[in-house]
This record gives structure tokens, C-alpha cells and sequence, in this order.
């Protein structure tokens, strides 16, 4: 297992190391698979990067907000958000680095529960994330339940 030499540990989260260079990303250059879309985003709340990915295989667009400095970091948090609240939640963000990755559906539970299978199987959302420029990620795969 690459969990690199950090010393993360956590009961309800999972590192994903993630490849140094986008050559590892990129696997069959035929394929219309890619990033559609990579803005820089200033406003008075939001500081970041706005990134879009296109699935051919799936015909399924991603959309990810990188919030504050994502490049290089280690163990930035990921989760799912719906994608009309990305911006809204970008700007409540406390935290130096995160990334928020965009949802279509209302059950964001089981979004984010995608988001740590495609994480950890190489899915689009994996290839999406690769170009944040993070080393690694963490993505919560198990709920804690509020008493």
C-alpha cells in the first residue's frame, strides 16, 4: 500500500495518493476523456480553481471546486457537494485546502460514497482530482452520526 510517509490515520477517512505527473492520467490520448475547463476563481469569499472533466466512456461531465492552495498539498479533504451549492460551500470553507466536487443528485451520502469508489478503482472523478496538483487526498467513507 503507497501511503507515502506521512502519518495520517483515521477511523472514518482513506488517503489516496495520487500520481506525480498527468501522464499517469492520461490512457488512451484517442479518447474525447478530458479536462473541458480550468479557471481561476477570485471573488470575496471563494479563492480557488473552478475544473471541468468530460467522461467519454460515460458520456458524464465532473465538475470539482479546488479551494485555497491545493497544488502540492498533502491530505486535502474531498467532498461531495451539490453542484448549485459549489460556490456557496467554496466560500464557507475554514480550511487552507479542499476540494469540493460537484453533485447532481440530492443524496450527496451516496455521492460521496462514489467519489471513494472512483478514488480508490482509477474512475473519472480519480483523474479529475489528479490535476489539482495534490499529492494526496482524503475522502470520508464513513459517516459520523450526530448524537
Amino acid at each position: 500500500m503507497n501511503t507515502g510517509r506521512g502519518t495520517y490515520f483515521s477511523w472514518t477517512s482513506r488517503r489516496v495518493m495520487l500520481p506525480r505527473t498527468l501522464t499517469a492520467v492520461v490512457t488512451d490520448p484517442a479518447s474525447q476523456s478530458g479536462l473541458t475547463m480550468d479557471r481561476r476563481v477570485v471573488t470575496e469569499t471563494v479563492r480557488g480553481r473552478l475544473v471541468a472533466y468530460h467522461d467519454a466512456e460515460e458520456d458524464h461531465d465532473y465538475v470539482a471546486l479546488m479551494v485555497g492552495d491545493v497544488e502540492g498539498g498533502e491530505d486535502v479533504p474531498v467532498r461531495a457537494v451539490g453542484e448549485e451549492r459549489l460556490l456557496l460551500e467554496g466560500g464557507r470553507s475554514g480550511l487552507p485546502a479542499e476540494i469540493l466536487v460537484g453533485t447532481g443528485d440530492l443524496d450527496e451520502a451516496a455521492e460521496q460514497r462514489e467519489l471513494d469508489r472512483q478514488l480508490c478503482c482509477d474512475g473519472p472523478l480519480r483523474c479529475l482530482l489528479c490535476f489539482s496538483g495534490a499529492r494526496s487526498v482524503t475522502v470520508d467513507w464513513c459517516s459520523v452520526a450526530a448524537a
